[in-house]
């Protein structure tokens, strides 16, 4: 059992869904089939016995109208007309008399019996017959028919028992087919049962081997984009397409954890060496840009793109766009922060880039919080630094809107007006005190002040404008602006 719960893991997620799809379509099939030999069983025994019914009534409805004729054939008024009605029905019983015809290996000793004795009465009494049509004399004739009507009369008898008999036999063929129709309903009723605990399983067995290493697999992906990369390992079960993605994500993660750990490390020692040399200003700028530098050339972004890639591939075979599209979107924006080295980027590109990251916040978020976007196409080329939107987007989120259950709006508005070309960045959060910002909105006063700096640097400018209980706008003035 070990070994086939291990192979089971170590299969692919294709043969996985094939042997899942397989049994079930088999169990389709065998009760589909079971289920047709069942009614061709009950439709030929259904057949068997009504034919009975048919031969023996249809025997008895044309010896009723060959007597009927006869008594008609009597009359000398009407003789010659009719004989050849008479003739007709005479023909019409011996066709229903020889489908009576009784076979010791089938029919019952009394039907067979009684079929017997109604085969011999009938042949006497076509012998009488045959008499009776050769005369002409009105009174032989009479005293003939006297005779037939005789024979006759047990010849009827022995059909009326024969009947009887064969709806007594009848009845208790129809109760032995109802027990085993009874019996097979029983049986598929069982196996039924039994088929949909095994799928119930199997499609557990499915859930817990492909579904939720999936889920954990996506949660971990958000999970990172929010910039939290000390979260748990993936637990690895498998090694299938779900295992080998999750080992390389999880290589991706300790190897940029390693690397920010170092990097932090790297450029507390910067800071000292820094602080002795020249003004405050050219010393921060110079640490950013070593920090920004460092990261991306100790990242390999390859490795990580690659993994994304394929993360994405697996969606799609799985036929789950969401998660391709928010993967898609992941995979562009740790290429547009890791990949390019530039410093002044167009416009157009960061509003792309926060569009995604709204995207991914969108599908964390749901209904939470409704983000937008107006942009002037004709801004588009216009060179900002690197990296200003997403923070000040980031913290309206985590800052700003945390407190909020629902309702929660973040608009972003990019415009030229006298003074140059102005971006805002406005949600309906809890807002602060910018005068007395609080001890745990310290990183977010880091963030801003970042922000500022570097647009400082580039001769823009940032203002930040909040009400408490109200919420924050955040203002970018680019001054001019250059076209890329």
């Amino acid at each position: 059992m070990k070994y086939i719960c291990q192979l089971w893991r170590n299969m692919s997620i294709r043969l996985k869904c094939m042997l899942l799809m397989g049994t079930m379509l088999a169990a389709i099939w065998f009760l589909a089939v079971a289920a047709m030999l069942q009614l061709q069983s009950f439709s030929r025994e259904s057949d068997v016995i009504m034919n009975e019914y048919i031969d023996i009534t249809g025997f008895m409805d044309a010896f009723s109208a060959e007597n009927v004729s006869l008594e008609k054939f009597m009359r000398p008024s009407s003789r010659e007309d009719a004989r050849e009605d008479y003739l007709a029905a005479i023909e019409k019983t011996n066709r229903q008399l020889a489908a009576m015809q009784p076979d010791i290996e089938t029919d019952i000793l009394s039907e067979y019996a009684l079929k017997r004795a109604i085969c011999n009465a009938m042949e006497h009494y076509r012998n009488s017959q045959r008499l009776l049509l050769g005369m002409e004399d009105q009174e032989h004739m009479i005293e003939k028919y006297l005779s037939l009507k005789t024979q006759a009369a047990y010849i009827d008898g022995y059909i009326r028992e024969l009947l009887h008999s064969r709806m007594v036999q009848g009845g208790e063929q129809w109760n032995q087919i109802a027990a085993a129709n009874a019996g097979s309903i029983r049986r598929f009723a069982g196996f039924m049962v039994a088929v949909t605990v095994l799928m119930g399983l199997a499609l557990l067995l499915f859930t817990q081997s492909v579904i939720k290493p999936l889920t954990d697999l996506g949660r971990a992906a958000d999970t990172i984009s929010t910039g939290c990369y000390d979260a748990p390992p993936l637990e690895i079960s498998s090694m299938d397409e779900l295992g080998r993605t999750a080992r390389s994500f999880n290589l991706m993660q300790l190897e940029i954890r390693r690397t920010i750990d170092s990097l932090e490390k790297q450029a507390e020692m910067e800071k000292h060496l820094l602080e002795k040399e020249v003004e405050a200003e050219q010393m921060q700028r110079r640490l950013q840009e070593g920090r920004f530098a460092q990261l991306q050339s100790q990242i390999n972004p390859h490795f990580l793109f690659n993994t994304l890639g394929t993360i994405a591939a697996l969606a799609r075979e799985e036929n789950a766009p969401l998660s391709e599209n928010l993967i898609t979107r992941l995979s562009r924006f740790f290429r547009y922060s890791l990949e390019s080295d530039e410093k002044l980027v167009p416009l157009g590109r960061e509003i792309r880039l926060l569009r995604d990251y709204m995207e991914l916040q969108e599908t964390r978020y749901g209904e939470r919080i409704a983000m937008e976007i107006i942009s002037d196409p004709a801004l588009e080329d216009v060179t900002v630094p690197k990296f200003i939107l997403q923070p000040l987007v980031e913290n309206a989120i985590l800052h700003g809107l945390r407190e909020r259950a629902e309702g929660g709006q973040i608009r972003v508005r990019t415009r030229r007006g006298r003074r140059g070309i102005t971006i805002t960045v406005t949600d309906n959060g809890c807002g602060f005190d910018t005068k007395r910002l609080p001890a745990g909105e310290r990183h977010r006063s880091v963030g801003l002040d970042n922000i500022k700096e570097r647009m400082e640097l580039s001769g823009g400018h940032l203002d930040v404008f909040s009400i408490p209980g109200l919420g924050t706008t955040a203002r970018i003035i680019i001054g001019g602006g250059e076209q890329a």
